[in-house]
C-alpha cells in the first residue's frame, strides 16, 4: 500500500493522536512574525497552526484528502492544496515564502530523486533571507531498531522500514545525518542538520 493509501485508510485516527505540537518545533514556530507568509509542506491535518500565529498567510499542501478534510474542518479560514509535493504541478503556482516547514515527511519518500526534487522545491520558494524547518524521524533510536529486522524489506533497500499505527504499516526511509547534508549540499540548501534522539531537525 502506498504512504497516500495508507494515511487515507489511518487518516482519522492518526489526526487524533496529533492534536499538538512537538517539544522540538516549539522554538521554531515562536519565531514565526504575524503576518509572516508560511509554507506547510506535508501539512497533514494542519496542526502545525496551532504553534503559530493567528495572522499569518497560511498555505498547507498535503495529499491525503482524509487529513486535509481534518484540516479545513479544524481551520476554516487557512488555506490547504491537494497534491502530491514529488510532483511539479504541486509546486508551479506557489510563490515565494518567508517561513517552509516540512515536518515529519521525507522520512516518507522512498528514493533520492524525490527526496532531492522536493528540497529542491523548498529552496526555490523560499524568499531570500527566508526561514525553512525540516525534520525527518531518527529511525535509528534502539526502540525502531526491531522494525530495521524485516529481511524481505531490506533486500530492496538497507534504508527501507515499515512503523505499523495501530496495526497498518507505513513505509519510513531511513536516513543518517551524512547522508541528509549530502542531500542538502546537492540541491543547494544551506542548513544545519541536527541530530537529537527521536529527529533530525534541519534548519538555518
Amino acid at each position: 500500500m502506498s504512504v497516500k493509501d495508507t494515511y487515507n485508510e489511518i487518516g482519522s485516527n492518526f489526526s487524533a493522536s496529533r492534536g499538538y505540537i512537538w517539544p522540538d518545533l516549539k522554538p521554531f514556530l515562536a519565531e514565526v512574525p504575524t503576518y509572516a507568509t508560511v509554507l506547510d509542506v506535508g501539512c497533514g491535518n494542519g496542526r502545525l497552526l496551532l504553534g503559530l500565529p493567528k495572522n499569518i498567510d497560511y498555505t498547507g499542501i498535503d495529499f491525503s484528502t482524509v487529513l486535509l478534510e481534518k484540516a479545513v474542518n479544524n481551520h476554516p479560514k487557512a488555506h490547504f492544496l491537494e497534491a502530491d509535493i514529488t510532483k511539479p504541478d504541486a509546486w508551479k503556482d506557489l510563490p515565494p515564502f518567508d517561513y517552509i516547514f516540512c515536518i515529519a515527511v521525507i522520512h516518507h519518500l522512498d528514493n533520492r530523486h524525490d527526496q532531492l526534487f522536493v528540497l529542491k522545491q523548498i529552496k526555490n520558494h523560499l524568499k531570500p533571507g527566508g526561514k525553512c524547518l525540516i525534520t525527518a524521524w531518527n529511525l535509528w533510536q534502539p526502540k525502531l531498531l526491531r522494525h530495521h529486522l524485516d529481511i524481505k524489506t531490506k533486500i530492496k533497500n538497507l534504508r527501507y522500514l515499515y512503523i505499523p499505527f495501530q496495526g497498518k504499516p507505513r513505509f519510513h526511509f531511513a536516513h543518517t545525518k551524512p547522508y541528509l547534508e549530502n542531500l542538502l549540499r546537492e540541491a543547494g540548501l544551506n542548513l544545519t542538520v541536527e541530530k537529537t534522539s527521536r529527529n533530525y531537525l534541519i534548519h538555518n
